[in-house]
């Protein structure tokens, strides 16, 4: 027997095991970048068009930090203003799929047991994590595959959307080697992640900092390398074979590192906690601000950084959209208005998105610790499955809040500074709480799948996928009034562009409490574990 026996059975087990997930992951991630691509002739249909939309970006710092360095733009085209427009983001979303599917099936198998079984039978050493490596690259490439072909499918040139596709791969698999190396590092699933998401983090800023200031901090980034790829602005091809040289040098230096570790153990030990827990973790609801205020503290920071960008952007909306009478005519169907209201609307529906995915990611902890056997332990004491569940909703609902706080007090903070008027700050932190019953919808149907469903608690992602598809694309995509009335961000007013209406906020409330109320009473039912 060598270190790999055992690789190909594992392959078509993980396919198996997860062929409903990798699905979601591709179909998800080719149709929100292929929309966003078929939207965009619509909006530059000319080159006059286009030439207006380099002029803003050029010399910006905000938008050079969320967008890109602009490579390209000397001789500017459709292709250009698509790469600028979603490289940056489809790299972080591609490399988040990395993140998640590598970890869950390596460290999170350790965390649960499982890998443990699977070792017992004649199993090389290097068997699970290879074999994780090869779905997951193999996941990347289907998706780069797909891009590619929805990009030629719609007009754009061949050679550029091969090497903007090829971009989304490189970055993918460079995160499926970091991803697999913090699993050797970290002490669990959860540990790993986050460290996963940490080198994301701060590779992005790298690239931002070494955009804005154009030196070579951007070279210490993966997300820099894949833009140096320059898709559609005279390609780079060598650029792809450095990062797939570095995810090879990533895999095989993980799977060193994993003969040096005890199986269920990472290479750093976690401290030993203080003799005794203090008074807070006794109470019922210490324990669940214990779980997530770490994540609550990073959500918090980021969400009032993006505000502040949104913010210090806001006076260039007017130019924005009057300069582009196709994007003037999208935002004249979303709202009404001035088009800086009708733009702060917009960015108060986004950031209320993104608080959404905290909601979703908190409320899924306690499935997660249902599956790691954590939770019979606690229900043996007095503290009820009821009180235990509404202790950590009450955390999450609490988290959620401040994080939209953040995000609009970053959003009238840098605004105020620009306009010189205090008086936004409060203006649009109250915009900011608007977004709230929506977020708690999606906080209920978490809930509610977790008490009544446990097995379909993915589909909250779904739902939340389905929000922000809705919420950004259903002007773009022309879709029915019915199916964008499905999402409650579509049923909220749009302030600060149009008058605070307080029956869909009623509204909305009274089906969360529902959906939440359903959850409950699904988990006082069931076996736990389900």
């Amino acid at each position: 027997m060598t270190t790999l026996t055992g690789v190909w059975p594992l392959i078509r087990l993980a396919i198996r095991r997860d062929r409903i997930r990798l699905c979601m992951w591709i179909v998800g991630f080719v149709a929100v970048v292929s929309a966003s691509a078929a939207s965009l002739p619509g909006l530059y249909p000319d080159q006059q068009a286009i030439d207006g939309y380099v002029r803003l970006n050029v010399g910006n710092p905000a938008l050079i930090a969320f967008s890109g360095p602009g490579y390209g733009f000397d001789h500017p085209n459709i292709g250009t203003v698509l790469v600028n427009e979603t490289q940056l983001w489809g790299a972080i979303g591609i490399a988040l799929m990395s993140i998640f599917l590598i970890t869950r099936h390596t460290r999170a198998e350790e965390d649960l047991e499982r890998a443990d079984l699977i070792r017992s039978h004649p199993i090389g050493r290097h068997a699970p994590n290879l074999a994780a490596t090869i779905v997951i690259a193999a996941t990347n490439v289907t998706v780069g595959v797909l891009c590619a072909t929805a990009f030629v499918a719609i007009g754009y040139p061949t050679v550029g959307s091969i090497a903007l596709a090829g971009s989304f791969v490189a970055v993918g698999l460079v995160f499926t080697g970091i991803a697999l190396l913090a699993a050797q590092i970290a002490s669990s699933g959860r540990a790993a992640i986050g460290m996963a998401t940490s080198v994301l983090a701060i590779a992005f800023m790298l690239r931002a900092l070494g955009d804005i200031g154009k030196n070579s901090m951007k070279w210490l980034s993966p997300i820099g390398w894949a833009q140096a790829v320059r898709a559609y602005g005279g390609e780079h091809w060598w650029m792809l074979g450095l990062c797939v040289a570095v995810s090879i040098a990533l895999v095989g230096g993980a799977l060193t590192l994993s003969t040096q570790r005890d199986l269920g153990a990472g290479l750093f030990h976690p401290r030993p906690g203080p003799a005794s827990a203090s008074r807070s973790l006794t109470r019922p609801l210490g324990l669940d601000w214990r779980l997530l205020r770490a994540t609550m503290l990073g959500w918090v920071v980021a969400m009032f950084v993006t505000g502040i960008v949104f913010g210090s952007i806001a006076k260039d909306a007017d130019t924005m959209i009057a300069d582009n009478p196709q994007l003037a005519d999208i935002f004249a169907q979303l709202h009404t208005g001035t088009i800086s209201d009708s733009f702060f609307a917009t960015t108060m529906m986004m950031l209320g998105l993104l608080t959404a995915g905290f909601s979703i990611s908190a409320m899924l902890i306690p499935h997660s610790e249902e599956r790691a056997g954590r939770i019979e332990p606690l229900l043996a004491t007095p503290r009820s499955r009821v009180r235990w569940l509404t202790g950590h909703l009450l955390v999450t609902i609490a988290g959620s809040i401040g994080i939209v706080v953040a995000g609009g007090l970053g959003v009238g903070a840098a605004y105020a500074l620009a306009v010189h008027d205090i008086g936004e700050i409060p203006r649009l932190i109250g915009a900011s709480l608007v977004t709230v019953p929506a977020g708690l919808v999606l906080i209920g149907a978490a809930t509610a799948l977790y008490g009544l469903i446990p097995r379909a608690t993915v589909a909250a992602w779904a739902l939340l996928a389905g929000c922000a598809i809705v919420g950004f694309l259903g002007a773009l995509l022309q879709l029915p009034g019915w199916a964008r009335h499905l999402s409650p961000f579509e049923q909220l007013p749009s302030v600060p562009a149009e008058p605070l209406a307080i029956q869909p906020l009623v509204t909305l409330v009274a089906i969360a409490a529902a959906l939440i109320a359903a959850g409950i009473w699904g988990l006082r039912r069931r076996d736990i574990p389900a």
